[in-house]
């Protein structure tokens, strides 16, 4: 879908600054992402190399946000080197397109129904009708408005179901089965005692299902439910297959990362954007809009591969027609369901893992890099302190099933940072974790992190904190005790507003 220019053309970005002079590139590529030969000269990259298990393909990896380049490749994995272009400007570069009807009748591929994108002319008719009657004709609007609007609609028409069997399933006759050998697990998703295979796929597999339902599942669920309806109005759409830049259940991968990384704005987004662990990845739509491909996270249209709430730095590795074309059961659903008994191994469950990374600062890009004030939590102060039995009613609500980490008292700090996941746990493994207790009159206690937190953003981030069994003989009935860390750390350091002491139980307690 690049258009090749004649002659030589001047294009200067002010968002970013940068001026590049070249032939043969079309003004999108110059103006958003640099297909020049020395286009890493023009901004800011991060490049690394990464190891992919299936499902991946190479091919798709380029795109208007990534460069790719298969150094090797076995029958199980491929090593790939990716650069990122994380000051692109693709979202501004968006265009519309009034007469997109016709204009994208024939792209039959992204259009027809599928085994999970099922719409069918009795649909169309009823979402035409009920859009028409929420203030929505996509007659009378361009392509972007369309999918802006209605992205936004089925969003908030939709209730969400936890269930999660999707990966489960695999489509040897064009239609949803559960893969034999992932039986036991679809089953734990079942809600209720005879729950039936169908309920499920129609509640999470089955794109009319969904709609019809007004239910949905996963972002894998979500993606097949947006391009459903996007096809249906006549709207192109495919899905996208996204993994983190690192494997978040190895820290040494993480610190690797932003340790390379020397641009404040782009490292504080992606260590904001990291997920916490677990089995991480994302999927969403890509829509036909303005005449190209677009990203559609959700309901936010031109998606960037850099956002600190969506995996930090999201890494391109598939992109399919329907999601009943990919092997999600035989490659994800086995890792997910039956790890480690499969492989290949890599660093975790997670099928990807960071070898290597670097980024750079191209010669001809003028690029401000100013401090970030909350990039993560360092000085902390601890406001609030009580025994666990003295929690506010509110918080222990939260605790339904209590804490099996067994603290005997919660420290609560008064920072909090938006749009940081991580900020209680990247900070708790780079600070001390031991305290001292005092008292007048009583011997000092001993204790340190329990590893539970507690955390409802910016009303309450809390640290469960368990006394040594040494001590807890000379623990005072009624006694209030000032709390003291044992700071190890000359950055990421506790302090305690002054005053403040956790009052033990008394006897009758």
């Amino acid at each position: 879908m690049r258009t090749a220019l004649l002659g030589t053309v001047l294009i200067c970005g002010a968002v970013i600054g940068w001026c590049y002079q070249g032939e043969g590139i079309s003004d999108y590529a110059k103006a958003h992402k640099y297909l020049g030969a020395d286009r890493k000269e023009f901004t800011y990259t991060i490049t690394s190399v990464m190891q992919f298990a299936k499902p991946f393909d190479v091919a798709d990896m380029t795109d208007d946000y990534q460069d790719a380049r298969l150094i090797a490749q076995d029958a199980d994995s491929a090593t790939v080197e990716i650069t990122y272009y994380p000051l692109n400007t693709n979202r501004a570069g968006i265009g519309e397109n009034p007469n997109w009807k016709r204009d994208y009748a024939h792209m039959t591929k992204y259009l027809a129904p599928a085994a999970t994108e099922n719409w069918d002319e009795k649909m169309r008719a009823e979402l035409l009708a009920e859009l028409r009657q929420d203030g929505i004709n996509p007659d009378s609007l361009t392509d972007l408005q369309v999918v802006t609007q209605v992205s936004r609609w089925l969003k908030r028409r939709s209730r969400f179901t936890t269930a999660f069997a999707i990966w489960l399933v695999h489509y040897p006759k064009g239609t949803p089965e559960v893969f034999p050998p992932l039986r036991q697990a679809f089953d734990k998703e079942k809600a209720t005692p005879g729950t039936t295979d169908q309920s499920m796929f129609d509640q999470e597999v089955l794109g009319r299902s969904m709609f019809y339902s007004r239910v949905h599942g996963s972002c894998t669920s979500y993606s097949i439910y947006l391009a459903t309806v996007l096809r249906a109005l006549g709207i192109p759409s495919r899905i996208v297959f996204f993994v983190p830049p690192v494997d978040p259940n190895d820290r040494q991968q993480t610190e690797m990362l932003l340790s390379a990384i020397h641009h404040n704005g782009v490292r504080t987004a992606i260590r904001h954007g990291l997920p916490r662990g677990g089995f991480a990845n994302h999927l969403f739509n890509e829509a036909f809009v303005g005449n190209r491909w677009v990203r559609v996270n959700y309901d936010v249209v031109g998606q960037n591969t850099l956002d600190d709430s969506y995996l930090g730095l999201l890494t391109h590795i598939l992109t399919t027609d329907s999601i009943s074309h990919v092997p999600i059961a035989e490659t994800w659903g086995r890792r997910y369901a039956m790890y480690p008994a499969v492989g290949p191994k890599l660093s975790s469950q997670n099928p990807y893992r960071l070898l290597r990374t670097s980024d750079h600062f191209g010669a001809h890009a003028k690029i401000a890099n100013p401090e970030v004030k909350d990039e993560e939590l360092r000085a902390v102060t601890v406001r609030e302190a009580y025994w666990k039995d003295a929690l506010p009613a509110a918080i222990q609500a939260v605790m339904k099933n209590g804490d099996p980490t067994n603290p005997d008292f919660y420290i609560g700090i008064q920072e909090y940072i938006p749009h940081y996941e991580n900020q209680m746990r990247d900070f708790e493994a780079r600070a001390g974790h031991r305290f001292v207790l005092a008292s007048p009159g009583h011997p000092d206690l001993h204790a340190a992190l329990s590893g539970m937190t507690l955390s409802n953003g910016a009303q309450y981030q809390m640290w469960g904190v368990r006394i040594d069994a040494e001590s807890r003989k000379d623990i005072a009935a009624g006694a209030a005790y000032a709390i003291r860390a044992i700071n190890t750390s000359e950055t990421y350091t506790w302090g305690f507003k002054g005053g403040l002491v956790v009052r033990a139980p008394s006897a009758a307690r």
